[in-house]
């Protein structure tokens, strides 16, 4: 998962399929489909495909497609299924349109269904139907599309204060659940990362030639090398030509106003040095799917 005003081809073969611990290789061990997907000067695009990513020609074809694309964001996921329908291409990063952006979201670990139903609602469950199933009560209905879904609507409520929206809901998800909740979600111009189960990590490459920000459950190379870490409840916040900025624990937010989240925000991005570069309009989306 990268971010940049245009990612590296060579970061994007690398990441995805060369490096020892690409996506790619991670299919052997997360067999049940792939999914990718990318934003660029034409909005979003959605890839996917049923085969493990190690076995599956497209996927190879899906990575020269984005690193050719010219893509701002690229995000990326190989499934080994806990919840719902197996023998699909892998739904994840599901997609929502909502606030006029489409968003994607990729969720490792595990929650209780029943559960995440009754924090969203049955209202917002009916006017937002699943990503996979005919309905909510629907067996092959995902874990994550539920999760993403009470994210989505934590931060519509928090009048799309995204942050304040992720506080909302990891706390509200964790009153009553205590499986993993790693996810990474972006909006097509930051790609925030959530840590709360299982490792996850972040880079930042600050040469002037080659600048951006990576996320990843596990770093790509055999060694850590300039990977960082995350810990539970931190939540890394990932935008174009800035360095990585990390919420020590996101629950915490919620004691602030908007103004002052802001106000702090701001704060730790002039502690940095930063590259500001003008952001593309978005536009709108485009899927495609590979099987």
């Amino acid at each position: 998962m990268t971010a940049a005003d245009v990612l590296p081809e060579a970061v994007v073969y690398d990441h995805l399929i060369n490096l020892p611990n690409s996506l790619k290789n991670l299919g052997a061990y997360n067999p049940n489909g792939w999914g990718l997907a990318y934003y660029n000067n034409d909005g979003l695009t959605a890839l996917r495909g049923k085969p493990p990513a190690n076995t599956d020609q497209n996927f190879t074809l899906a990575v020269q497609k984005i690193a050719e694309s010219s893509a701002s964001i690229a995000v990326g996921h190989v499934r080994l299924a806990t919840s719902g329908a197996i023998n699909i291409p892998n739904p994840h990063p599901f997609v929502r349109d909502k606030g006029g952006k489409f968003w994607a979201f990729g969720h490792n670990g595990g929650l209780d269904k029943n559960k995440l139903k009754t924090l969203i609602g049955a209202e917002y469950l009916a006017d937002n139907p699943p990503t996979v199933g005919s309905n909510w009560d629907d067996p092959n209905v995902v874990d994550s599309d539920l999760y993403m879904l009470y994210v989505m609507k934590c931060i519509e409520e928090n009048g799309w204060n995204v942050i304040s929206g992720i506080a909302k809901a990891v706390a509200d998800i964790r009153a009553v659940d205590y499986g993993a909740m790693n996810f990474f979600l972006t909006d097509g111009e930051t790609l925030w990362g959530f840590r709360l189960g299982y490792e996850l990590y972040y880079y930042y490459n600050s040469t002037s030639s080659s600048q951006y920000s990576a996320l990843a459950s596990q770093f790509p190379k055999d060694t850590q090398d300039g990977w960082i870490a995350l810990q539970d409840y931190n939540l890394v916040i990932l935008t174009k030509g800035n360095p990585p900025i990390v919420i020590d624990n996101v629950t915490t937010i919620p004691e602030f106003s908007p103004s002052t989240l802001l106000l702090m925000l701001l704060s730790l991005t002039l502690l940095t040095i930063t590259i500001h570069r003008k952001k593309k309009p978005y536009q709108k989306r485009k899927k495609t799917q590979l099987t």
